[in-house]
């Protein structure tokens, strides 16, 4: 008998999808800022609560931030780390309402997407600002091409992804 209050799918889901999403932000290396990462982790929020969510967001920044090839920063790994695990929550938070399945568009998760990813670019950047030692005001004009790539992807992942995503998730796990 489990006697744990985590059930033991849910962390291998946790397992499976951090795993998809080191193995997503590895093959999409050579594309700046372009990532299923964030969709997936928001999605695990949504199918499995936001502090498994949370956890997904972690665990994949914890990995991928330290085996990097574009370098180790402790301060931006956490930044990075924080800023995650924020998707998962959300995306336990916007499960709490009834959201339609199926395949179709979610407009409101393309929404979440670009807010989402705004609030993650601008705090990672001021960050990534501070520890190399710029003005944060350069950092974040400097990364405005990078940030127009990430949000503007994450906004179309999120509305056209985010349901068949889910959707799927959700029957790997009986539900």
């Amino acid at each position: 008998m489990n006697t744990s209050r985590t059930d033991p799918r849910k962390i291998a889901m946790v397992a499976l999808l951090s795993a998809a999403a080191i193995a997503s932000n590895f093959l999409l290396i050579g594309v700046a800022n372009v990532k299923f990462m964030d969709l997936i982790v928001f999605t695990a929020g949504f199918i499995m609560g936001p502090t498994m969510g949370a956890s997904t967001g972690i665990m994949v920044w914890l990995v991928y931030g330290t085996i990097n090839p574009f370098g180790f920063s402790l301060p931006i790994l956490g930044a990075t780390m924080l800023g995650e695990a924020v998707y998962g929550v959300a995306g336990g938070l916007y499960g709490k309402g009834p959201r339609p399945s199926g395949y179709g568009v979610d407009p409101w998760a393309a929404v979440m997407g670009f807010t989402l990813t705004f609030v993650y670019d601008i705090f990672t950047n001021i960050i990534s600002a501070y520890t190399v030692g710029i003005p944060i005001s350069v950092g974040l004009m400097t990364g405005i091409p990078f940030m127009l790539a990430h949000v503007l992807s994450n906004t179309l992942f999120f509305g056209l992804g985010f349901k068949p995503l889910s959707s799927s998730i959700k029957k790997v796990l009986g539900e």
